[in-house]
């Protein structure tokens, strides 16, 4: 049985479930869209305490964010069943600070018609390092040494497995430990601090490329109260989520560079006025209808208040 620890918040009744070490994943051409809700689960993106600006464009969803804005990730899940969901940001793992692996990192615990918010890179079980939206090269993942995932909020769910409760004990008789409980005493307690980020290294040629890149990336912030709690937890299927939610997000000048219209719909010019005028526009009948105030007698003279 894949048993997994995990830690539950004490405010927000969240689960972070514990896992193996990741390896960093290969760059990839452009993915396919993602969206912020499926499945019966919803990811939402709070500044300030109210959703930020979203848009759903070509069947993704895109966030616009502003530097130095203060952000936490809303994930609700509207089935009947405990999810486990592992976050990612700028294809960082929120809790220990690794590239993003939903197959062996640990996530938050959501109740079965509940929801939990994530302050930010978890510190401790007590702490978080507040997202913030900073410049890329001062997010968390060009620290830790890649930028190259920038601008991406991806959640993996996770179903529990259903686990029958063992029978009562035959009276008079003295229980042998069972197999789940001597696994748990085999499972030591494992490392969850996303570690701070430290000074950039590397060639002057890379760190000027850095420099250069537009738009917003994730910092790791100041540390704020997030007090969490480990539980036991046991996924449907180890490998598989049963969804995957995400967000794109980036400042209005990167938006706008992306095709999301920002500022609604752009209007056309009087020259694309001009250019695109059909001289036999569509109609459903085929003779010029009346006007609602027209008479046989008197057309419109009458009627529509012509003097």
């Amino acid at each position: 049985m894949n048993r997994r620890k995990i830690l539950t918040t004490l405010l927000s009744t969240a689960t972070l479930v514990a896992a193996a070490a990741s390896c960093a994943a290969a760059p990839l051409p452009p993915r396919p869209p993602v969206r912020d809700h499926a499945a019966g689960y919803e990811m939402t993106v709070l500044v300030d305490g109210s959703p930020a600006q979203t848009f759903q464009h070509d069947g993704g969803t895109y966030v616009l964010g502003e530097l130095g804005a203060r952000y936490t990730l809303r994930i609700a899940n509207h089935s009947s069943r405990r999810v486990e969901a592992v976050v990612s940001i700028d294809g960082r793992d929120v809790i220990n600070g690794k590239p993003g692996d939903f197959r062996s990192n640990r996530g938050y615990l959501i109740p079965a018609w509940g929801s939990v918010d994530i302050d930010g890179w978890r510190i401790s079980q007590d702490e978080a390092a507040a997202f913030r939206f900073s410049s890329v090269p001062h997010s968390y993942a060009a620290q830790m040494g890649t930028a190259r995932e920038v601008g991406v909020i991806g959640v993996a769910m996770f179903p529990e497995r259903f686990v029958p409760p063992p029978p009562p004990p035959a009276p008079r008789a003295q229980a042998a430990p069972s197999r789940e409980f001597e696994d748990n005493l085999l499972d030591g307690p494992q490392s969850s601090a996303a570690p701070a980020p430290a000074a950039r290294g590397g060639s002057r040629a890379a760190k000027r490329e850095l420099d250069d890149r537009p738009g917003l990336g994730t910092e790791y912030g100041e540390a704020v109260s997030s007090p969490v709690t480990e539980v036991e937890f046991v996924r449907a299927n180890a490998a598989r989520p049963a969804a995957l939610l995400g967000v794109r997000y980036n400042d209005r000048r990167g938006l706008l560079a992306m095709g999301i219209p920002v500022d609604g719909e752009p209007r056309l010019s009087d020259a694309e006025l001009r250019q695109s005028a059909d001289p036999f526009p569509v109609v459903e009948r085929h003779y010029a209808p009346a006007p609602a105030c027209w008479t046989p007698t008197c057309g419109s003279r009458c009627s529509c208040g012509w003097r």
